[in-house]
């Protein structure tokens, strides 16, 4: 499996659907490859929309502007607008950017927010959660009150047909799973928490497997997780377990409360990685300013960690 060396992630959101003027074209649609090709960068890690809503024509998650007709901001309508041209060209976001990344030689892995908390009826909120509600939340005090559950099959099922389609509808290189999105995945009184989501990321790895057979091609797991591994095994994370089992080929630690600069790399990451002997880890993302604003954009590079 060729490692990356230079990986850059754009969000998909306000680095690309919220930059197209109405009305999109294929270029347009092309555009995180092309700023990309000859800097370097092998590697493009591209956003599946925000939240629990995507910018892909997907037949199992809720699309912008679905369930939606009064827009409250121009913003967000203009990418529901490039998601409607795109659909005009029989194309959309992920589509091109896969499809333009094989032509300039630029891997490119989906990034999939693993969880989300928006309310039913929210314009992040998405079509499992909109049509059960509370009976598929965690349903705890707070901010994760309307977060998914993960010790529920129902919910393992959604995520897991979502990474199916992107994997072999899309023929995508690679899929990441974005757990930095996310604090609890199960509730707090759950202590097979660790075992459950263990066992996710097995079926993870035996979907990749089956549709990288079926396509004839090594299909990678990347996984976005917390730098420290105490805030892993809080969330019941054991990536770990992850990378001993080869459940996962790429992690990527991130620190959750900065994003400015690199930071020191916990020795606890490297070791599991090298007794996995093969997987590969990441250092935490550094951001990248924006020279026309002078701004911190959220699109960062992740340099392989010798």
């Amino acid at each position: 499996m060729q490692k990356p060396r230079l990986i850059y992630y754009n969000d998909a959101h306000h680095f690309h659907g919220k930059r197209i003027e109405p009305p999109a074209s294929i270029h347009m649609l092309q555009w995180p490859v092309d700023e990309v090709a000859g800097t370097g960068v092998d590697l493009l890690v591209l956003g599946l929309g925000y939240g629990d809503v995507y910018f892909h024509n997907s037949k199992v998650g809720r699309v912008i502007g679905q369930k939606k007709e009064v827009w409250e901001n121009y913003i967000d309508w203009r990418i529901m607008r490039m998601v409607e041209e795109a659909a005009k060209f029989d194309t959309d976001q992920v589509r091109e950017v896969t499809s333009r990344g094989r032509e300039l030689g630029v891997r490119v892995f989906p990034s999939l927010k693993v969880q989300d908390g928006a309310q039913p009826g929210g314009d992040r909120c998405g079509l499992l959660k909109w049509e059960q509600g509370k009976e598929v939340c965690l349903g705890v005090e707070g901010k994760n009150e309307w977060a998914y559950d993960f010790a529920l099959e129902t919910v393992r099922q959604n995520k897991l047909a979502l990474i199916r389609e992107i994997l072999s509808d899309y023929q995508a290189d690679g899929i990441e799973l974005d757990f930095m999105f996310g604090d609890a995945y199960c509730k707090p009184d759950e202590t097979d928490a660790a075992s459950i989501l263990s066992e996710y990321m097995s079926q993870v790895r035996s979907t990749a497997r089956e549709i990288g057979v079926q396509q004839d091609r090594e299909i990678p797991v990347m996984v976005r997780v917390c730098l420290e591994r105490e805030d892993n095994l809080a969330m019941g994370l054991d990536v770990e377990a992850w990378l001993a089992d080869g459940s996962v080929d790429f992690v990527v630690g991130q620190d959750k409360r900065v994003l400015g600069d690199t930071q020191p790399m916990p020795q606890w990451l490297p070791e599991a990685a090298n007794a996995a002997g093969g997987a590969a880890y990441y250092r935490p993302p550094r951001r990248v300013y924006d020279e026309r604003t002078g701004l911190p954009s959220i699109e960062m590079t992740r340099a392989l960690s010798q």
